[in-house]
């Protein structure tokens, strides 16, 4: 389990100018080091070691062998990424992965550094550079020091260096706890999410958290980048740097509030998402159309899904994923699949007559599906979703519940 800080320390105009220098030469050295790897096909760390450290070494001079190593590592788990997504690309379209930019870091790029190259004693951060071991006095948040102390098991174990768009160097300490034994709720019940673009996620039973204060903030930052990039002054530029990240940081909020409420439900012992991994590769095969790939890059579900991950892992409940295909377009009472059935925000069946939210179909798709996988003994497959009585037959359409802004008593 892991967790990481941001500060912010103060350096001299010469340490700056050693963290730009040691910049340079790591992005050369994990430039070096990638080419190596795609060239001769491998991704061992012990091969590129014995073939490439002495070549870093004469091009780099100056770059500390434990920073040598840091690169080293992360252009290994870069190389291995890129073969992943080249492979899926491949099988459909051979072009179009030859073509696959290889992966490279600029000059202006973020250090990884390990705990041989940076140390934390107390208040005095240490952390090697090019020219020397810069030493500084950093101030740890006091929410940070209280949740997350060493005495509760918590080690640092490395951190990211590097300087912002406003010039300020910042250092991201990572730390690091062995995962704690918590107990599954396996009393609660299964609840199916559906996460979207108009209702960020929507539960099986009928919750949905809407999208529209995030849609609106999105409408506002983009139109406004629009407007200043058309000037193109000075004033328009520093107005551009100054709301940079506002946007962000709102949907960023956004998802936290959603996924501690969701996290903090006593009576789930499970939450059931949509396998969206392969949404990126869609994008890039460019089987959508430019509105729809739009939507997909503005689009936050990854960070929602992360979130809501390590929240629950802390309260005993366990987020599972299944197959997203043909959720939103099957029914989720005669499970009949037909596309014409969904209008806009509603689900009419043609075939048995049901009718509602089509989020809330979709989300009751998805925690049947996980049902049907497990087969858990004296648990129905499909339980009676809203608009269907004990009678059997569809009745009016429910009412569903919708949350448009933030969840109440949540900072």
């Amino acid at each position: 389990m892991r967790r990481s800080v941001t500060v912010f320390p103060k350096l001299t105009d010469n340490e700056v100018s050693a963290i730009e220098e040691t910049r340079k030469q790591y992005a050369r050295a994990f430039n070096m080091s990638s080419e190596c790897l795609i060239n001769n096909r491998s991704t061992s760390k012990r091969f590129l070691h014995n073939v490439q450290y002495e070549r870093i070494k004469e091009e780099c001079p100056s770059l500390p062998t434990g920073l040598i190593q840091c690169a080293r590592d992360v252009a290994v788990e870069a190389v291995k990424n890129w073969n992943v997504k080249r492979t899926k690309l491949k099988q459909k379209h051979p072009k179009k992965a030859e073509r696959m930019k290889r992966p490279s870091m600029k000059e202006r790029c973020t250090m990884r550094y390990d705990v041989r190259t940076v140390t934390l004693r107390g208040s005095q951060l240490t952390f090697s550079t090019c020219d020397k071991r810069i030493k500084t006095i950093i101030t740890i948040p006091e929410f940070f020091r209280e949740r997350y102390s060493p005495s509760e098991g918590w080690k640092l174990k490395g951190a990211n260096i590097g300087i912002n768009g406003k010039g300020r160097v910042f250092v991201n300490l990572i730390y690091e706890c062995p995962d704690p034994v918590i107990e599954e709720n396996n009393d609660g019940k299964i609840v199916g999410l559906d996460r979207g673009v108009y209702n960020i996620v929507t539960t099986s039973d009928g919750v949905h958290y809407g999208a529209k204060d995030v849609r609106r903030v999105k409408r506002k930052y983009n139109h406004v980048r629009s407007e200043l990039q058309k000037k193109g002054t000075r004033s328009a530029k520093r107005r551009l740097k100054a709301i940079s990240g506002r946007e962000k940081r709102f949907v960023q909020d956004q998802n936290h509030c959603i996924s501690k409420k969701l996290a903090n439900s006593d009576d789930v012992s499970a939450y059931v998402l949509e396998d969206l991994s392969s949404m990126n590769m869609l994008r890039l095969k460019g089987k959508s159309s430019k509105t729809m790939r739009k939507w997909i890059s503005n689009w936050s579900y990854s960070d929602l899904e992360t979130k809501l991950s390590y929240k629950c892992q802390m309260n005993g409940i366990r987020v599972e994923f299944v197959d997203g295909r043909y959720t939103s377009q099957k029914c989720s009472v005669c499970k009949m699949i037909d596309k014409a059935s969904r209008k806009g925000n509603r689900y009419i069946c043609r075939h048995c007559g049901s009718r509602m939210h089509a989020d809330t179909n979709a989300a009751i798709n998805i925690r049947d599906s996980y049902i049907t996988q497990v087969q858990k003994p004296g648990q129905a497959a499909v339980n009676q979703p809203y608009g269907w009585g004990a009678t059997g037959k569809p009745e009016t359409e429910s009412v569903d519940k919708t949350l448009m802004s933030k969840p109440s008593g949540l900072s």
